[in-house]
């Protein structure tokens, strides 16, 4: 270049930033395409987790929410950072008391579980009833219904 300063124009900048926004809004879609497809392949064991509605069945499916949360869009990055921990810590409130979901009859502990094993499980259950997990799981089905078209039957 000569001595001469090199000006951008409006229009340029304008062009670039139109091209930088679709560049990004592209990524964007294929985020979103990305997480519908692996929910669509998911579809089954998802609403038989849903329609069930037992422990048993949210853990079971807990590597397939796993798979949900690593492909998931930015825009669900909160629901999945509230949801899936509250279920992960069930998980292991369960392992370290050395028990299953279907070990509980009528929602009564089995035998000989520790009080402080029973206390842990019953928070952990808590939590995933709580208000926030209930409405960022509400959010994940919604956008599963809305952006992916995919109803887990409820």
């Amino acid at each position: 270049m000569t001595g001469r300063t090199r000006r951008r124009t409006p229009g340029r900048v304008a062009l670039a930033a139109v091209v930088l926004l679709l560049a990004l809004q592209a990524c964007g879609e294929n985020d979103v395409e990305s997480y519908c497809s692996e929910v669509k392949q998911q579809r089954k064991e998802l609403a038989d987790m849903v329609e069930t509605g037992s422990p048993a069945a949210l853990l079971g499916a807990l590597p397939t929410l796993r798979d949900l949360d690593e492909a998931a869009p930015p825009d669900l990055e909160d629901e999945w950072q509230t949801f899936l921990p509250a279920v992960e810590a069930l998980e292991e409130a369960l392992d370290d008391a050395g028990v299953e979901p279907g070990d509980f009859e009528d929602g009564k502990p089995p035998s000989g579980l520790s009080s402080g094993d029973q206390q842990a499980i019953k928070q952990a259950a808590d939590r995933i009833r709580a208000d926030d997990v209930v409405r960022a799981a509400a959010g994940i089905e919604q956008q599963a219904r809305d952006v992916c078209k995919v109803n887990f039957g409820l």
